[in-house]
Formats: structure tokens, C-alpha cells, sequence
């Protein structure tokens, strides 16, 4: 009943409760003119009155209070809608859907509602109207399909319903508009928290409630903050990329995924300003020197980190797992991770980065040049890449000529000297000159020093194994190391470089020999890999070319009784540790930077 078929029949009742009796009491008083009427209190009459005065006020209270309450109706917010693209704005609705209010939320949302006078319009009708508004302004194109919408409501129901109808509203606008669009919905009841949330970064509640969700699903690797800036596109990309990574996790491992947000997703979010997924493996497939046909275990998905939207794309060769990270708009290597290596900032490791270092060969040659030494007289000479954090920092160049030892550190992207120094090993009561002679001279070299060995152990070079020879010094002294196994038997030495005479030796057996094993040298190995093919393994698994391979450590050892070859080299600023069983299968490996 509206104000005035209230105010019909209010005045009705009232008529029907005091009658019209104006022309009788005219007549009678036509019949007494002349006459002095005396006056007398008559209470009858003036209860009668009192019961006239009493209705119409109490009618006057009626309709005042139809046209409060039909006030209150129009004006009390049941809803609130808000719609995000990057433009933000939010509506207040009554009870019957209509618009109360609307509010920008950004700059953008101003834009938006320019020249819309939207207040009592259906919310649908708005709905239509701001829509169209950021189409027209384009806000929403074939880049950029996604939209946000969110209705807060206490009463559940009702704003479900609503949020259908203005998802429906808004796809057929769209779709009207011929753009793909991808529409994120969401009800939720009124929340302090998430309220002061938006409130501290001024955006919608409801983009406030998108970002809280993928922060919650991401496993603590993002944070509210981070996130704030993004468009609705760009959050739903990784929505979605979420989402389908739970999925595959739930299927594959049987974990449980966080539990599921109300967001409601129909579409699929515009990836057309990125270089896309295939082409962002093909990035790091390329970088890693890899093919797709000989990885396992490809996958793609996006991400958002330092302040870009990335590709992660995750594979697995030879048993080591590769993880990369591509700027999704430029194709960019952002960083990339093995296995045991750590993150390496593509920046310093990229082929356009390394295109400008000067190169090993180079590097090599300016130590060289400084220390006056030819490569043809030093006893070993070796270069790689330092790092430092993952960043390729100099080239470390280290080599040796007669007894003195050089350490130099080489620029980058000049030859120039940015540190070296020096050290001599020589006996102490000599001068330096004679030291060095004396030191080279007398030294008795690795075959007398290995033939020392195993005289003392009293065995021959065919019947051992693992056979190895390390010229080194030690405070100052020329000496050799000398190392074997004869069956289960690990003989250490350690032998004078200039007297031949033994400073130290270690003879441990490690586990019990069992018949078939302990007769011989030769059939305790017989089914066993041999020292060298120990290392063909490892270098072949770590993908490394022998030529580039220095520091080269090949050994065996004993666990639990079981024959096991522990190998170790250095190439390219890497250094990789490996361990075999008797039959060449890898047991463990490790890598990392040098």
C-alpha cells in the first residue's frame, strides 16, 4: 500500500467514525435566532471532541509513519556491489535492488561514473551502464578481459541471488560487445578486517577479499602488499594458475588443497599481452641447452615476482630438476635454479651477459702476462668464474711455476688485474734463489714417490686399484700424496718430494672380506667399474666435457662393506661431487658454486 492509498483510507475511516453533520446543525441554528441560548457543560459533547481531535492525530501518526517507513525502505542499505577491472567502484543497494549510491574507489572509478547519475536506478540497469562506461573508456578489451564483482551482504541468500544476477548481466553486456570476457564473482558478509584492509590501501573490499585468497593459497610465497597494485586480469591469471596447481596436486599426490574460496570463475583471463607459455619453455629449454623431447615433467604456469608477471616453467633432466623463472611480457631469463646449485640471477648468467666477459683464455693470458710466466712452464694452470650470492663477480686464475704459487683475480669485461698474489715453498735455511732450485731440482718426482708406496705396502701397481698421485706442499715442503686400495684395504701415504723418505701413512681396511671378494685384487673388482669409467659417469650426468673439467678427484671407499667411487671436479664455475656404487649407479650427487 503506497502513501496515498493509505492517506484514501485513513480519510474513509475517519469519516465513517464522525459523520457529516454540517447542514442540520446550520438549520437548528436558523430556528433559535433571536433566542439567548443559555450555555451549559455538557461532557457528553466534549468527549465527543476529545474523540474527534484524538483520530485525526492518530491519523496524522499513520500516515507520517507510512511515509518513514516507506523512507527507510528506499534509503537502508541491504547490499554492497562493487565492480573491479582496474577502475574500482562501488554501489549501495536497497531491498529492492536499487542504487543508493556510487562510489568511485580510484581515480579511474571517477572516470568511470562521469556524467551516470545511477542513484535509484535498478542495480542491474548500473550494472549495464558502468559496463559499458569502461568499454567505452577501454578499461576492458581483448588484453585486459577480466572483471571483478562483489556483493556484501549479511543475508547469504539474497546475495547470492544478487550476485547471479549481476554476473549474468554483465557476460551478456560483454558478450553483447563481442569481448572474451572473464568474470570473477564473490558474496561474502560484512568483515572488519578485510574492510580496514581496503581501507588501509584504498581499494574495493572486494578486491581486498581476491588478494586475500591468493596470498592464502600461496603457501606463504606472497604477500597482500605485493599484490596490491596488480589488475583484476593479472590477479586472476594467478587465481586461476593456483587453482589448477592445487588441482594437479590433489590428483597426483592425494595432499589436500587449502580449502576452496567462494570466488565463482567463468572465462579465461586474456594472456594476449604475454609471450605465452609455449613460447616461455621454449626460453628456457634454450638457456638450459635442453630440448622439450628430452625433458620430463614440463610445466608452465604464471607467477608475480620483484614487481613483474613471470612464467615458472619446471622440468627434470638426468635426474636433476630444473626451475626457471620468464618475464611474461619481454621473454626476459629472470632467474633460474638447479637442483643443488641455488638461484642464480639470470642478469649475471644470461648468453647476452657472459657475450661481454672478456672470456677464460684471456683471463688466463693477462695473469700470466703480469706474473712474467709462460703457460708452458707451470705445473698446472687454472681458470673459472667466481661467483658470489649467484652473481658472477671475476675470473679466478691460480697456477703454478717452479715452487712458486700464483693467484690472481681478473676483471669481468676488461684484462685488467683487480688482485692477485703470490706465495714460494721452499726449504728455510736456503736463499730464495737456491730454494727454488734446490726445491725443483731434488724433487724426486710422482713415479718414485708411488713406487715408495707400494714398496712399503708391499704390493704391485697391477694389483691395486684406485691408484693416485697428488703433488702438493706443506709448510713449505715439496711432498706427495700417494693413495690405493688392494681389495678392501685403503692405503694413504704421504711422501717427501725431495728425500723419498715416508712422513706419513694410514692403512685402513674397511668391512669384512667374504670369499669371493678377498682371494684378489683382481676378482674382487672383476664385476666392478674401474676408477675411469667412475668418472665418464659423473661427467656425462653432469653434462660436462672432460677438456673443460679441472681439480679432478676420483677415489674409492667402502659403506657397510659395499665397494663405492666418490668423484670430484670442477668446471665452469661449478663444483660437483658425486657418489657411485660398484656398478656405476649414481647413489648421490651434488653441485654448487665454486
Amino acid at each position: 500500500m503506497n502513501p496515498k492509498e493509505l492517506e484514501q483510507h485513513l480519510k474513509q475511516s475517519l469519516e465513517h467514525t464522525v459523520p457529516d453533520d454540517f447542514e442540520r446543525i446550520l438549520s437548528h441554528c436558523d430556528a433559535q435566532k433571536g433566542t439567548v441560548i443559555s450555555m451549559t457543560q455538557n461532557t457528553s459533547k466534549k468527549k465527543k471532541w476529545i474523540s474527534i481531535a484524538t483520530a485525526a492525530c492518530l491519523a496524522l501518526v499513520i500516515i507520517g509513519g507510512g511515509s518513514g517507513y516507506y523512507y527507510k525502505i528506499n534509503h537502508t542499505v541491504a547490499s554492497v556491489v562493487s565492480l573491479d577491472v582496474n577502475p574500482s567502484v562501488e554501489l549501495t543497494v536497497n531491498r529492492k535492488e536499487k542504487v543508493i549510491s556510487a562510489t568511485p574507489m580510484n581515480e579511474d572509478g571517477t572516470v568511470i561514473l562521469e556524467g551516470l547519475n545511477l542513484e535509484g536506478t535498478q542495480v542491474t540497469v548500473a550494472m549495464n551502464a558502468i559496463i559499458g562506461s569502461l568499454l567505452q573508456h577501454g578499461y576492458v578489451d581483448e588484453l585486459a578481459n577480466s572483471i571483478l564483482i562483489t556483493v556484501e551482504d549479511d543475508d547469504a541468500q539474497r546475495g547470492e541471488k544478487l550476485q547471479t544476477e549481476l554476473t549474468e548481466q554483465a557476460d551478456a553486456v560483454l558478450a553483447n560487445a563481442q569481448i572474451n570476457a572473464a568474470i570473477l564473482s564473490q558474496t561474502f558478509q560484512h568483515n572488519d578486517a578485510l574492510t580496514q584492509k581496503a581501507a588501509e590501501y584504498g581499494i574495493s573490499a572486494g578486491k581486498a577479499a581476491l588478494i586475500q585468497a591468493i596470498v592464502e593459497e600461496s603457501n606463504g610465497t606472497k604477500t597482500f602488499e605485493s599484490l596490491v597494485g596488480l589488475t583484476i586480469n593479472e590477479l586472476n591469471l594467478l587465481y586461476t594458475a593456483q587453482s589448477a596447481s592445487y588441482a594437479f596436486l590433489e590428483s597426483s599426490t592425494g595432499e589436500t588443497a587449502p580449502a576452496a574460496t567462494a570466488i565463482v570463475s567463468t572465462g579465461s583471463a586474456s594472456q594476449n599481452a604475454y609471450i605465452g607459455a609455449e613460447a616461455a619453455q621454449d626460453v628456457a629449454l634454450d638457456h638450459a641447452s635442453l630440448s622439450a623431447s628430452k625433458v620430463s615433467f614440463l610445466k608452465t604456469e604464471y607467477d608475480y615476482d620483484d614487481g613483474r608477471m613471470v612464467y615458472e616453467v619446471s622440468f627434470h633432466y638426468n635426474g636433476k630438476e630444473y626451475d626457471y623463472e620468464i618475464d611474461a611480457r619481454t621473454g626476459e631469463v629472470v632467474k633460474y635454479e638447479t637442483e643443488s646449485a641455488g638461484t642464480v640471477p639470470a642478469s649475471s648468467n644470461t648468453s647476452a651477459a657472459a657475450a661481454e666477459y672478456i672470456g677464460e683464455s684471456k683471463a688466463k693470458q693477462t695473469a700470466l702476462n703480469h706474473a712474467g710466466v709462460s703457460e708452458s712452464d707451470t705445473s698446472y694452470c687454472n681458470v673459472w668464474l667466481e661467483y658470489d650470492d649467484g652473481r658472477a663477480e671475476c675470473y679466478e686464475v691460480e697456477f703454478m711455476s717452479g715452487s712458486t704459487r700464483y693467484e690472481y683475480e681478473i676483471a669481468l669485461r676488461s684484462a685488467t688485474v683487480l688482485k692477485y698474489e703470490s706465495k714460494t715453498y721452499s726449504n728455510a735455511n736456503s736463499s730464495h734463489a737456491n730454494q727454488q732450485t734446490s726445491s725443483t731440482s731434488n724433487d724426486i718426482g710422482s713415479e718414485q714417490a708411488k713406487a715408495v708406496a707400494l714398496k712399503d705396502a708391499g704390493l704391485q701397481e697391477s694389483s691395486v686399484t684406485g691408484l693416485r698421485v697428488e703433488r702438493d706442499y706443506d709448510d713449505g715442503r715439496l711432498k706427495y700424496d700417494v693413495e690405493f686400495w688392494s681389495g678392501k684395504t685403503e692405503y694413504d701415504y704421504t711422501i717427501d718430494g725431495t728425500s723419498g723418505t715416508i712422513r706419513d701413512k694410514d692403512v685402513e681396511p674397511h668391512g669384512s672380506a667374504s670369499s669371493n671378494t678377498s682371494s684378489s685384487a683382481s676378482s674382487a673388482t672383476s664385476s666392478n667399474i674401474t676408477l675411469e669409467e667412475a668418472k665418464a659417469i659423473a661427467l656425462s650426468h653432469a653434462g660436462v666435457n672432460a677438456a673443460n673439467v679441472f681439480d679432478m678427484k676420483a677415489e674409492q671407499d667402502y659403506d657397510d662393506g659395499k665397494l663405492e667411487y666418490e668423484v670430484e671436479f670442477k668446471s665452469g664455475g661449478m663444483e660437483y661431487e658425486y657418489k657411485l656404487d660398484s656398478s656405476g649407479n649414481i647413489i648421490s650427487y651434488e653441485s654448487d658454486w665454486d
